[in-house]
């Protein structure tokens, strides 16, 4: 469905300054995961994220194609119905909270671009679940759930730094000719992998992180 509107609306923006150590049953880790929505006018977004937050695992996380981790809050329910789960902003270790259909794996494209206050921003990747969001919620099986469903979340680029306030909404002003979502990429990833056409044309897709598209050719050699 190709939505008329495609500004997003932002519940929140979330930050942490300091490491702090989650214990699951199965494994913890030193993680600045748990991340709070602020509550000052307004934040500046350089290059690599939000002044003020702090990423601890450099090798997988951060970096301007990693700048800004997002979430959709409309996800939430389905895995309080799932899991029996109860979240908020940050649940998912986002920076931004989104709301709507609008901000939906299936309808964010890779490389379309948002004003966000003073910045810009333009969608690089789907956020890979990894085993930090299993130790949050002391479920092994959690990251796999989000890959099998789609339900990932995905990072913005920062284009253009700029202050940004809460109150701000995600404003689409250009949109990716190839028009690949975010859930068709991980659809390809997870479940069509042995499909060359999809892969190959991933593997083209320029503005889809360099990491994304060398995993994508691995598994394309491999056919």
């Amino acid at each position: 469905m190709l939505l008329m509107n495609k500004n997003i609306a932002i519940h929140s923006i979330n930050i942490k300054g300091e490491a702090e150590l989650l214990v699951a049953d199965h494994q913890s880790a030193h993680t600045a995961y748990n991340k709070q929505a602020i509550t000052i006018g307004a934040i500046y977004l350089t290059f690599t994220g939000f002044k003020g937050d702090i990423v601890i695992d450099t090798k997988h996380h951060g970096g301007n194609d990693k700048a800004v981790c997002c979430y959709n809050a409309d996800r939430f329910m389905h895995w309080k119905n799932t899991l029996d789960i109860d979240m908020k902003a940050g649940a998912f270790g986002e920076n931004l909270t989104l709301l709507g259909n609008v901000a939906l794996e299936e309808n964010v494209y890779i490389g379309d671009r948002y004003m966000l206050g003073e910045s810009m921003v333009e969608v690089s990747e789907p956020r890979g679940p990894c085993y930090m969001i299993g130790i949050r919620y002391n479920y092994k099986k959690f990251p796999v759930l989000c890959q099998e469903t789609g339900y990932t979340g995905f990072y913005f680029r920062t284009i253009k730094e700029g202050w940004v306030k809460p109150s701000d909404t995600l404003v689409h002003v250009s949109a990716h000719p190839a028009m690949v979502s975010v859930m068709e990429v991980n659809y390809t990833r997870y479940h069509d992998y042995k499909n060359k056409a999809a892969l190959q044309r991933l593997v083209n897709l320029q503005a889809l992180t360099l990491e994304w598209r060398q995993k994508l050719k691995v598994l394309l050699n491999k056919l």
